[in-house]
């Protein structure tokens, strides 16, 4: 039978990555979208790597009646890849309350019911299945004017880490991404090539993750290859956080 995939966040930049690549693998993928015209561009552009079903849901991750609708319309998943995220660049004094209860319901909140509902699902069907979460490499180590978007990624790596721990006995395995700077498209790549520079330079290896050898990563994650990794995350920084 085909495995089934959930990825959030799947209409752009990682997130489209990830659903190209799992489609390509001929897996069943249900895609959460925030913007309803991302449907179309899914539907064009994943049409030309597979015929395997897929099924669309535009939504809001911070709603909880979406998130019980998904509860009861998706019956069971193999792997639950929960992608989709906010960032924040306010300096520590100036985040409002209103921006940390946001951060906090989309990078920790919804990944964690969203991990609960299918991990419930995959241990009544007896799927040893996979979770990974998207985190970052600002999950690893802190930056200037990240402090809430800091905050929420060393949290999903401290619940992935939990869930882990939790679900071995099932044989469900929880694991991270962590990315460095990742360039999502070739406007950003003009427009902001002097803050791209000063990134580069402070990477070893002098360049950028890209969508696709992170999405080649989530996939390996959710392989008999890995079958023994969980409770980890692979930072994918160019070796950023090993050290100055």
């Amino acid at each position: 039978m085909k495995q089934i995939t959930l990825v959030t966040g799947a209409g752009r930049g990682i997130g489209f990555a990830i659903a190209e690549k799992f489609a390509k693998a001929e897996h069943e993928l249900i895609l959460l979208v925030q913007e309803k015209n991302q449907i179309n561009f899914l539907k064009k552009e994943l049409g030309k790597i597979s015929e395997s079903k897929k099924i669309y849901f535009h939504g809001n991750l911070r709603d909880v009646k979406f998130l019980s609708m998904l509860d009861k319309k998706v019956k069971k998943v193999n792997n639950l890849i929960n992608n989709a995220a906010q960032a924040n660049t306010d300096y520590f004094t100036n985040v409002s309350d209103s921006q940390i209860n946001n951060l906090i319901e989309v990078n920790l909140i919804a990944p964690f019911k969203l991990s609960q509902i299918f991990a419930k699902k995959m241990i009544k069907n007896k799927i040893k299945g996979c979770i990974v979460n998207i985190t970052s490499q600002l999950g690893h180590m802190a930056a200037y004017n990240r402090s809430l978007y800091c905050m929420t990624k060393f949290g999903l790596e401290g619940l992935s880490k939990a869930m882990a721990m939790d679900l071995a006995k099932h044989g469900i395995r929880s694991n991270t991404v962590a990315p460095t700077k990742t360039i999502v498209n070739q406007i950003e790549r003009k427009k902001t090539v002097k803050r791209l520079n000063i990134i580069r330079n402070k990477i070893p290896l002098k360049k950028f993750s890209t969508t696709k050898q992170i999405a080649e990563i989530v996939y390996f994650l959710t392989t008999e290859s890995s079958s023994s990794i969980t409770g980890t995350s692979i930072v994918s920084d160019g070796g950023w956080t090993a050290g100055k």
